[in-house]
């Protein structure tokens, strides 16, 4: 029968170096018949002087940083990972990781098992064992924490949303995550920047000559950095958070379609228009038409 709550005896490999912490354990001898079992999970306050080495493991092991800095060795690479690093590994991986900052280490791990790891996981994480870098970390937290809450919940269906949670961390790796090989690289710190350029400016910016000027680049070298380390391209970007926001004024009642147009940058009303449909396949008008309609 699968458990839910800490164990009373609490298996050998967690770690005694933890000033706080939070677990759950599921099934930590799955049988050979499940294709795939999450058997545990937590989440843990580092001490100081946490260190842990292990030259194999049970189970398959998915961890997220969630606060600090620590060192991790894996096989023969090493990594100064931060706030938003994840990581795989398999039960055959030789692990070290050490706390190697003086602000607390708080860090998330999931264990899990069974022949359809792979598929369940998939790419990026089983590729390479190289860390990736989460870009938003309020939504990985957000993740983190519920599967904890679900697992100590256990009952009926908590593998089946553990696994489905798990695909959602794995989905994010692979269309949102940068490899930590490029995390804090001249590139990827340039591609920040404009990223942050764009989320803050994007109502005021017409056109990728304009975004390039204000970012002191050519409109070229911008477009290869999106093409990089984003799957959009920056006129893509900014026409989304266009569309968003005036999706939302409409929604508010907000304005007139002209007013709407004005506000998220565009001089042209029926430009506006016909990027509103094509982005959302339904016209500004007949969308607001929609909105005004009486619900039975």
């Amino acid at each position: 029968m699968e458990s839910s709550k800490e164990s009373a005896s609490t298996p050998d490999f967690i770690s005694d170096q933890v000033s706080e912490s939070s677990y759950f354990f599921l099934n930590l001898s799955p049988s050979p018949e499940r294709r795939f079992t999450v058997t545990c999970g937590g989440v843990e306050h580092c001490n100081p002087d946490y260190e842990i080495h292990r030259d194999r493991f049970e189970y398959y092991g998915m961890e997220y940083i969630a606060s600090g800095i620590c060192r991790l060795q894996i096989e023969d690479a090493t990594y100064d990972l931060s706030a938003g690093s994840i990581f795989c590994y398999s039960p055959k991986s030789r692990v070290r990781i050490v706390n190697s900052g003086n602000k607390p280490l708080i860090k998330f791990f999931i264990d899990f098992d069974g022949p359809d790891v792979e598929q369940v996981i998939g790419d990026p994480f089983l590729k390479t064992s190289v860390p990736y870098r989460m870009p938003n970390l309020r939504t990985m937290h957000v993740i983190f924490d519920q599967m904890i809450e679900f697992g100590q919940q256990g009952g009926r269906g908590c593998q089946r949303i553990l696994e489905q949670q798990l695909r959602l961390v794995s989905l994010l790796a692979r269309f949102k995550a940068v490899d930590h090989s490029h995390f804090g690289s001249h590139s990827y710190d340039t591609y920040v920047r404009c990223l942050r350029h764009v989320e803050q400016n994007y109502v005021s910016i017409k056109s990728v000559n304009q975004l390039a000027d204000e970012c002191c680049l050519s409109a070229g070298h911008l477009s290869r950095l999106f093409s990089k380390f984003a799957d959009e391209s920056p006129w893509q970007m900014i026409i989304r958070l266009k569309m968003n926001l005036a999706g939302e004024l409409l929604l508010r009642r907000s304005g007139m379609i002209k007013s709407v147009a004005s506000r998220v940058g565009f001089d042209d009303a029926y430009h506006f228009s016909r990027l509103f449909k094509q982005y959302y396949g339904i016209a500004p008008k007949h969308f607001l038409e929609s909105m005004r309609r009486p619900h039975s």
